[in-house]
């Protein structure tokens, strides 16, 4: 079972990254010294070290516009499109007129020219194979034209390869530190993280000069996240053991968000149920009933079981069934070792399992439960990122 919740090491909000970093000063430093460090840094290529330099330099004088700024580029330059766009919006907003200002609004620009163009190459409409292995999905594509086999796996908001991975493919490591740590089962400590753009490809969907993570991590294939299929509704055929994206792009203009039906009836005559789900970064939260309570959990493909930590067992009353001895689970950080917990009544939209096994470990840094494949068995769903909501139909006999 591959098990990930890889995050940067600051995930906050850009207008809040000084306040709530909490970087201690002593006030022995002037601001000048913090962000003339944060440019040698910078051009060393060492961007958190050089972000954490630029958030002292404007703790210590807010009204540093070029801290700011380079404080956006360097999460820029870590790879975090998103909140690098927040925190070029933040200097615009909050430094008018100024020169840092005027070059965060270029990059604001070129950054959605280049989605724009990205968007246009991209198909409409395509599909990919997949293999099943347990309940694990592997599709098959490509890195900078060589081949490479990924798990399809929601539970990871980017992709991620190993640097082991990266040797096979002659690839090198990235240069300079770390630039943001990540959590999985086989331990609880952080996992460094560093960036890496690559021309990555699944079928007729490429991506060129795509942001991945790379960390030496004992993981044998490399993990196809939320973030390259962003764009795209997908439903998993478990019968035909495809995928089949449909472009639908978020920024697309006048889109009214309405709430689906619970249940309809396609022109198959399917019954099609709709569960809705909420975003935590690029990961889809649903919330079954899990011995009648309402517990928020991350569906994954890419875990094979359902996962719980000892608490979140606790507060679901899931009995540890002392009858079977513990077991052996891997994620991106390694093994670990996991009890048997039984859930007597599982439910979410139509499935709904009694007597049900999952692992309960506290060896992983996992922020909510994981609703693994084995839950979902043979439904087949498709994922729907503008009407947030997961749509499930039953497999043919």
């Amino acid at each position: 079972m591959i098990i990930v919740r890889v995050k940067s090491k600051y995930q906050l909000l850009p207008l809040f990254l000084w306040a709530s970093l909490c970087v201690s000063t002593t006030g022995v430093r002037a601001e000048t010294d913090f962000f003339k460090e944060g440019v040698a840094l910078y051009k060393q290529q060492e961007y958190m070290k050089a972000f954490k330099s630029f958030v002292q330099a404007l703790q210590l004088h807010p009204e540093n516009a070029e801290a700011a700024y380079y404080i956006a580029v360097s999460v820029h330059q870590m790879g975090h499109l998103d909140k690098a766009k927040e925190q070029y919006q933040f200097v615009i907003d909050h430094y008018r007129g100024s020169g840092a200002a005027q070059q965060a609004a270029t990059n604001l620009r070129q950054m959605a020219a280049a989605r724009s163009a990205e968007s246009a190459a991209l198909p409409r409409e395509t599909w990919v194979k997949y293999e099943q292995r347990g309940h694990t999905m592997f599709v098959e594509g490509s890195v900078n034209n060589k081949p490479m086999t990924f798990i399809f796996d929601t539970g990871a908001e980017r992709c991620l390869l190993t640097t082991t991975q990266l040797k096979q493919l002659g690839l090198p490591m990235p240069a300079g530190s770390p630039t943001g740590s990540g959590g999985g089962v086989g331990q609880t400590n952080p996992i460094p993280i560093w960036n890496m753009n690559i021309n990555l490809k699944i079928g007729r969907l490429e991506r060129r000069n795509f942001p991945v993570m790379i960390s030496n991590v004992p993981m044998e294939q490399p993990l196809l996240g939320q973030e390259f299929f962003r764009d795209f509704e997908y439903s998993i055929d478990s019968a035909a053991k495809a995928i089949t994206f449909k472009y639908r792009s978020l920024e697309a203009p006048n889109l009214v968000h309405k709430l689906a039906p619970a249940l309809t009836v396609n022109a198959s005559g399917h019954y099609i149920f709709s569960v809705p789900f909420q975003k935590d970064g690029d990961s889809l939260i649903v919330t079954p009933l899990v011995n009648g309570k309402a517990t928020p959990m991350v569906f994954d493909t890419g875990a094979s079981l359902c996962l719980f930590s000892q608490e979140e067992a606790r507060k679901a009353s899931i009995a540890i069934d002392g009858r079977r001895p513990p077991f052996s689970i891997s994620g991106i950080a390694g093994k670990a070792t996991a009890s048997v917990g039984i859930v007597n009544n599982f439910k979410l939209g139509p499935i709904e399992r009694q007597g049900f096994a999952v692992g309960v470990s506290d060896s992983a840094t996992v922020h909510k439960p994981l609703l693994g494949q084995d839950f979902v068995g043979d439904w087949q769903y498709t994922i729907d990122n503008q009407q947030q909501v997961i749509r499930f139909s039953k497999s043919p006999n």
